[in-house]
């Protein structure tokens, strides 16, 4: 058996104005990433204004690319996979995992522990009602990936689905503002009562108590308290659920977003591609650390 140490190269967004430097918004990641990681920069002004991609680091045979930066469509992130394996290099995350792991109905099916959500990529009224038809009382919008909770009673949350006037309006809301943006359909959930702790500093919605769980192949790397970086206390049934969620996980690289309900369990809010999760403030130092000791060191 011949084994290959594996170079993970790190690629971040640049800077919207200046492609020489990092996004902002990434900069203390780019820094410490280097200490381990070789690292590049992608276009970021070229990336999303052309659908093209260019890069600082010169991609070569045996180069396993981990993104870091903003949410991509798939057919943008499919882009991206073409151009890192045209000049030799490969994903460590395939189209089909961030796929997998981007999309809600991908991944909603493969686990029980999530709230009760339908979808339907019909945007006609109907075809809307009807769905509407199949919850009771309150319930929350969002597309394939996002939501718009910070405009809570304008384009999120409808209370009562029988009016169904009000949720129209709310849903007509949601996708008028998303226009362009909106990706895959309508996705309609449940509104499950959750531990409340507070409300949004900007919007002054209401937050709740949050885990982000970053996994290395299907093992949890690190749980991030979403709201702040208080200790986190978790009880062993807790651990045991984040342990289980990602029984049959298909992607190598992912996070699992838990949130506790009013009745004390985790449950699974929203699952995203690892690349693309931010770290709620996370320490950077700590979070590629765990990176360095975790990942993959050969294949055969």
């Amino acid at each position: 058996m011949i084994t290959v140490k594996l170079n993970y190269v790190f690629l971040f967004l640049s800077d919207p104005l200046d492609s020489r430097i990092p996004d902002v918004e990434y900069e203390k990641e780019y820094k410490t990433a280097s200490k381990y990681f070789s690292v590049g920069l992608i276009n970021q002004e070229r990336l999303f204004e052309d659908n093209v991609v260019t890069t600082t680091y010169k991609i070569s045979n045996d180069d396993i690319i981990i993104y870091r930066g903003w949410m991509l469509k798939p057919q943008l992130y499919d882009r991206l996979v073409t151009y890192v394996e045209k000049n030799g290099g490969q994903m460590f995350t395939n189209l089909s995992e961030y796929e997998y792991t981007h999309l809600i109905p991908n991944w909603v099916k493969d686990n029980s522990n999530h709230v009760k959500t339908k979808w339907t990529i019909d945007l006609s009224d109907k075809s809307i009602i009807k769905l509407l038809e199949e919850f009771n009382g309150a319930v929350t919008i969002k597309d394939f990936v996002k939501s718009r909770k910070y405009e809570w009673d304008d384009a999120f949350y409808i209370p009562d689905v029988s009016d169904t006037k009000n949720a129209l309006r709310v849903i007509h809301n949601f996708i008028n503002r998303q226009g362009s943006e909106l990706i895959g359909g309508l996705v309609i959930r449940d509104f499950i009562e959750l531990k409340n702790i507070g409300r949004h500093p900007k919007s002054h919605t209401p937050i709740f108590e949050e885990y982000r769980v970053f996994y290395i192949g299907n093992e949890p790397l690190v749980v991030i308290n979403y709201w702040n970086d208080r200790k986190i206390n978790l009880s062993t049934e807790d651990k045991k659920v984040i342990m289980n969620a990602p029984k049959e996980g298909k992607a190598k690289f992912y996070t699992i977003d838990f949130a506790r309900k009013s009745n004390g369990k985790l449950v699974i809010m929203e699952m995203g591609d690892g690349q693309v999760s931010g770290l709620q403030g996370f320490d950077e130092q700590k979070f590629y650390d765990l990176l360095w000791e975790n990942l993959p060191e050969s294949r055969a």
